[in-house]
């Protein structure tokens, strides 16, 4: 089968395309099914090409799982920087194929194993791209679902990638390859620098040109990508963790609401499948819940990072369960926690709370005092993180919002007079009486707090609240 691809300007019926999330077809009988099921995937399996003098060359694969965006190898797009040239993202279909061109790329960094003063790069990037060929409206956009979690020993997982055969008449063979193998070892940590993220090894052979291809499990949920290999196996492969935290300019109106997008952003719009028991909290951190057995993996593949402390996480069918129950007594004693925390604050702490509702810093010398006062309670009560203690109790971290609250705030009315536009601006319910000024100022914010759950007697223990983030 050939395609012929001529590179346009950016289409915008990128955003008009339907969206398919049909998967190739995998036994376990002997590992791979048909070839021609990666059809069914359409799109979700990327060649990254470079246009040479002579014709395209395929130097790596990509995956991808939403409009426009595609996960592939760092090392990959590494190559392309030091030849001072542009990847261009290909995609094949039956009736034709699809270029992309890159929009904007991330990668994830970390310290560096045996320098803390040096960071190393994840394998892993998240590329957003825009169309640049025919739409080919008639066919859907196929993109990969994305899996978070822990594949364990014995899995039997699958790379899909691109070969580069050779260039004729100035126009490239390609090859679709598929590979196949059973989960040998995990490295939650990473290996090193080389490969500084979580990775597994897997006892299959990927080839050159796979670097950056999509790893599937049998339902074809796509866990991680192909970054190094052996000659004759094991292959390694970057597990996908790193992508949620990745940041990228949408590549479509809907996606570029704001200045930069994740994939979890994504997935709220509808345009990426993400499963697993994973969360982002109002502070942009994730946390991924595991399985038992995904947990005892961790703690044996990485035991000084992941230590076994015998206390079992509660599924996410037992935090709801938990949260159907109890939920609203949670909620009435965090509400009233999170008012007497700020009743108790120092003055100059209330001052962080007034900033970032961009009150002006020379208004905080005149504040004399303040209070507090509810007005609609919290609401979006959720769990982080709920295991079991040592002594049966469940340790608890959540957070939750408060509507709206209020900073009854008092400063002397010769201050107050001589600020008096500025408070206008900033403060409602202003009132002067007896030399003091009196102001109220309305916020929303999101709390952080632990507490202790009693099972034997139903109580929940103290409530401390550990951070806040003001709401613009």
């Amino acid at each position: 089968m050939s395609h012929t691809v001529r590179i346009t300007e950016a289409s915008p019926r990128l955003a008009d395309l339907k969206l398919s999330w049909s998967t190739p077809i995998f036994t376990d009988d002997d590992g791979i099914g048909s070839p021609a099921s990666l059809h069914q995937a359409g799109d979700a399996f990327v060649a990254v090409v470079r246009f040479t003098a002579e014709g395209p060359v395929v130097l790596g694969s990509g995956v991808m799982v939403g409009p426009g965006l595609v996960i592939t190898a760092t090392h990959v797009l590494d190559e392309f920087r030091a030849a001072g040239a542009s990847p261009v993202f290909m995609t094949f279909l039956p009736e034709g194929a699809r270029a992309w061109l890159p929009l904007d790329i991330s990668a994830g960094s970390r310290p560096s194993a045996f320098d803390p003063h040096r960071t190393v790069t994840s394998d892993l990037s998240l590329v957003s791209c825009t169309l640049n060929s025919a739409p080919l409206e008639e066919r859907p956009l196929g993109l990969a679902p994305l899996k978070v979690g822990l594949p364990l020993i014995g899995d039997r997982l699958w790379a899909i990638g691109f070969r580069h055969q050779d260039i004729s008449g100035s126009a490239a063979r390609v090859s679709p390859m598929i590979s196949s193998g059973l989960v040998t070892q995990a490295f939650p940590t990473g290996r090193g620098d080389r490969m500084s993220a979580a990775c597994f090894e897997v006892d299959m052979e990927t080839i050159g040109g796979m670097s950056g291809g999509a790893v599937v499990d049998v339902d074809g949920n796509l866990v991680g990508i192909v970054s190094s290999s052996l000659e004759g196996g094991p292959s390694y492969m970057t597990l996908i963790w790193d992508a949620l935290g990745l940041r990228v300019k949408g590549p479509t109106p809907r996606l570029s609401l704001q200045p930069t997008i994740t994939l979890l952003g994504a997935q709220s719009w509808q345009v990426v499948r993400i499963k697993g028991d994973v969360e982002r909290n109002p502070w942009g951190e994730i946390t991924v819940h595991f399985s038992q057995d995904e947990a005892r993996l961790l703690t044996v593949s990485a035991p000084d990072a992941f230590p076994d402390d015998g206390r079992r996480q509660l599924t996410a069918d037992e935090r709801m369960a938990f949260m159907d129950e109890h939920g609203g007594e949670l909620e009435s004693l965090a509400t009233e926690a999170v008012i007497d925390w700020l009743e108790g604050l120092p003055l100059d702490h209330v001052y962080a709370f007034l900033g970032a509702a961009q009150v002006p810093a020379d208004l905080f010398p005149g504040l004399s005092g303040f209070e507090i006062e509810d007005m609609e309670g919290a609401e979006d009560l959720e769990l982080i993180t709920a295991r079991e203690g040592s002594d049966g109790s469940l340790e608890i971290a959540f957070f939750l919002r408060l509507q709206s609250y209020v900073w009854i705030l008092e400063m002397p009315s010769a201050f107050a007079e001589a600020h008096a536009e500025a408070l206008e601006a900033h403060f409602i319910n202003i009132e002067t009486e007896g030399g003091e000024t009196r102001m109220e100022r309305v916020q929303r914010a999101y709390f952080r707090a632990t507490t202790r759950f009693d099972r034997t007697d139903g109580t929940f223990g103290e409530i401390s609240v550990t951070s806040s983030a003001v709401i613009p």
